[in-house]
């Protein structure tokens, strides 16, 4: 009886011993918080899930403009990176769009507020932004100023946080849309104040 004893006590070590040394199964909570990665600013992570502004999405959610500017600004040095104030649309958090119920002739005059030489100077970077900048645009086709009554300038939290003369819009007809029978897109470019530079700060359809 002893004997039979220490025998089922040593199988019962060797098993303990044999399950110690299994690797750890993810349980259902476990892979759930493996699957959908910590928010954390500007970074990719793995191949389903990109994180940027502190949003993170399934990259199955984004537009391909989008990915390729992601791409992009992965390869800008540091520096370059803290002058861009744009941000994807799929990665505004607060951003909403709302249509302004006044008449175009009761609307702030973006276009008057800002001088020749300032329409010049944005109308520049609007074009880089569309082709040394994002090459992929295939150029600029079409160029024209945003109406003044233009619901993008009360898009609260971007547009909408800027004055007139530190705000304009252009609507761009790209070499990419235009093959793909696209309408045209907006981009928004604007500054803090007169002795700031001029930054874009939106842009999409």
């Amino acid at each position: 009886m002893q004997t039979k004893t220490l025998l089922f006590t040593a199988v019962a070590i060797v098993l303990l011993a044999g399950c110690s040394n299994r690797s750890p199964q993810l349980s259902e909570g476990n892979f759930a918080s493996a699957e959908v990665p910590e928010e954390s600013p500007d970074t990719v992570r793995g191949d389903a899930w990109i994180t940027f502004n502190g949003i993170t999405r399934q990259k199955t959610e984004l537009s391909d403009d989008t990915l390729q500017w992601l791409e992009w600004y992965q390869t800008l040095p540091e520096k370059e990176r803290n002058a861009l104030s744009f941000i994807p649309n799929e990665f505004v958090g607060s951003g909403i769009v709302h249509t302004a119920e006044t008449s175009t002739a009761a609307s702030p005059s973006y276009i008057d507020a800002l001088t020749e030489k300032e329409l010049m100077e944005t109308e520049e970077l609007a074009r880089y932004y569309f082709t040394e900048g994002s090459p992929g645009f295939d150029g600029v086709e079409e160029i024209q100023l945003a109406d003044d009554g233009y619901s993008l300038y009360q898009n609260t939290g971007i547009e909408a946080e800027y004055d007139p003369g530190n705000i304009i819009i252009y609507m761009v007809l790209t070499g990419k849309d235009k093959a793909a029978g696209n309408p045209m897109r907006s981009i928004s470019i604007a500054r803090r104040s007169k002795s700031d530079n001029w930054k874009i700060i939106n842009s999409g359809f």
